[in-house]
């Protein structure tokens, strides 16, 4: 892939308000998006076993503490308890 197609694939990737993704990606692709996304927190999920050289990622864009995340995360984790018990409620 080249540079202007990782770029375009990343910002594909990201777009629409996405911020955390899981992606394949070489060593040299995690440069690019380092490059193009310089806060982002990136944590390996598996070794490099493919002929590709690639591993799996796991990419978040948010800042590791946000002002205000606490507020969104709560709310989460509501509207799935709420989720939840409309869905036992139909059952």
């Amino acid at each position: 892939m080249t540079k202007n197609e990782l770029k375009k694939f990343l910002s594909d990737s990201f777009g629409e308000g996405v911020y955390f993704r899981e992606l394949r990606l070489s060593t040299e692709e995690i440069k690019v998006l380092r490059e193009l996304y310089p806060h982002a927190t990136v944590r390996r999920t598996t070794e490099v076993s493919d002929a590709n050289s690639k591993a799996w990622y796991e990419i978040n864009l948010l800042p590791r503490k946000v002002e205000g995340t606490e507020t969104i995360q709560e709310e989460n984790r509501r509207l799935k308890q709420e989720i939840e018990v409309l869905k036992k409620g139909m059952n």
